[in-house]
């Protein structure tokens, strides 16, 4: 990532951790509050999701213009490295955590480990359960909008045909967002109507490469298809490149993306991915922090845009992208 500094971190009962950390301080930004004297902590699950290390430095670059310190650390997917990073932020000084699980089933654990600390969580939704109004809560956007976006605009563009033969990629089992932004295409279709045929539907696990081989499998059955919904852009990158190499017309047999990655929206310029939708990441990044800086100061995220009436979540508007708007996010 950008503007960071490598340096190691010692954690209670972690005796060595693979550390990233990024100091960001200095003079309150033009925020509407300042976060000079708080420390966050941030633990990501892992260094080498590209969509999560650009809202990584959305959230440092809001930290830096609001005066707060924040400190990076990675688990690198392991649930127990990231619980004893959680544990030891309050021996370390810090005043909130910002976290992205590992594994959402293990939220209250990682609640219990950060004590009295607030958690913001993102990226990877707990169960609502999970989560306390102004003392764990959640920064993302609404997962469902975003298979809705998908069907409605695939659906339109096919015509609106009656039946359908669907293909889905969907991402990590245990991400919290996958299963949502399928049921979310499948819903759709219901409420409207549409026979559909799921002729495939795997976990691609947010990449090119396994969504190609998965789409290889698929190849094997002979099945027609109309349409491949992809629960991110790097996934749809490799429906698009699997699709050209085996002679499909990806200008008729339409795929649709999320997130609205530079790939994806050069894909949407190009004709190649019919849509894609945004996650704001400059949007969820600075929610992140503007919730750590109010909690961390015994506050609410009462006033931070998109706070729900519960003070549990914070949510971020999910924004379809086409070739009339694609322009605005590239």
């Amino acid at each position: 990532m950008k503007n960071r500094i490598k340096r190691s971190m010692a954690f209670l009962l972690c005796a060595v951790l693979l550390t990233v950390s990024l100091t960001a301080c200095g003079k309150s930004g033009s925020g509407s509050f300042s976060g000079n004297g708080v420390k966050i902590l941030m633990v990501l699950h892992a260094d080498d999701d590209g969509f999560l290390n650009t809202l990584a430095d959305a959230i440092v670059a809001k930290a830096k213009e609001v005066g707060a310190t924040i400190d990076i650390v990675y688990s690198q997917n392991s649930t127990e490295t990231q619980m004893e990073q959680i544990a030891g932020a309050a021996s370390g000084g810090y005043d909130a955590i910002i976290c992205r699980l590992c594994d959402t089933s293990t939220a209250l654990q990682m609640e219990n480990a950060a004590g009295n600390l607030p958690v913001v969580f993102i990226n990877n939704e707990p169960e609502s359960d999970y989560l306390k109004g102004d003392q764990f809560v959640y920064v993302g956007s609404y997962e469902q909008d975003a298979g809705a976006f998908q069907a409605e605009y695939i659906w339109s563009g096919l015509g609106k045909p009656s039946t359908l033969n669907v293909i889905i990629l969907m991402g990590e089992k245990l991400h919290a967002a996958a299963p949502k932004r399928t049921n979310a295409v499948k819903y759709y279709f219901l409420d409207n109507k549409v026979n559909v045929n799921y002729v495939f539907v795997d976990n691609g696990d947010w990449s090119d490469s396994v969504a190609y081989d998965k789409l290889n499998v698929f190849k094997i059955t002979g099945q027609p298809f109309d349409c491949i919904f992809c629960n991110n852009d790097t996934m749809a990158m490799g429906a698009i490149k699997w699709m050209k190499d085996n002679g499909y017309d990806t200008h008729k047999l339409l795929v649709a993306g999320i997130d609205a990655t530079t790939e994806g929206c050069a894909a949407v310029k190009d004709g190649d991915l019919y849509m894609t939708v945004l996650q704001d990441t400059t949007g969820q990044g600075n929610a992140a922090v503007e919730s750590a800086v109010a909690l961390a100061k015994g506050g609410s995220v009462a006033s931070v845009s998109g706070a729900s009436e519960d003070h549990k979540y914070i949510w971020v508007p999910f924004v379809p992208v086409t070739p009339q708007n694609v322009d605005q996010y590239n």
